[in-house]
């Protein structure tokens, strides 16, 4: 017996429908018709294409499909795109480009760690300013 992944596969035309939790999408894993990559020269882009898998590492795509990982400093998150995402790239700059995305994402996953230990060292060291007021009952907005 063979299970087959519903939806359709990288590079299909997507499009998001709804929004929030009830957002849907046509895609085997992810619909990028939201969702912008950034490509090797800075430019940001929105495919409007259904992504490969999720979870992957440079190299690790199948033939026609690059490793992509987001700068979401609060989500380790890679999948893969179609490798003419971008235009045309020769493989040396794809490859490079796969190497970039994890730096780019390494380091703004840092940064967030950076300025959240920031941020505790403060509050152990000012608690005197780093409480919370107290909750104030506002008036109802008709008075």
């Amino acid at each position: 017996m063979s299970l087959v992944a519903c939806g359709n596969p990288a590079g299909t035309p997507c499009e998001t429908v709804g929004s929030g939790f009830t957002a849907s999408h046509d895609c085997q894993h992810r619909c990028l018709s939201r969702w912008q990559v950034t490509c090797p020269d800075g430019e940001r882009v929105t495919p409007g294409m259904c992504s490969g898998a999720f979870d992957c590492t440079p190299g690790s795509c199948p033939d026609g499909q690059v490793c992509y990982h987001d700068t979401d400093p609060f989500d380790d998150r890679s999948f893969c795109v179609t490798d003419n995402t971008c235009g045309d790239l020769s493989d040396e700059e794809l490859v490079a480009w796969e190497l970039q995305t994890v730096e780019n994402q390494q380091a703004v996953i840092e940064a967030r760690l950076e300025k959240e230990a920031r941020r505790k060292k403060w509050r152990e060291e000012n608690p005197e300013k780093s409480t919370t007021a107290p909750a104030v009952d506002l008036p109802p907005k008709d008075e």
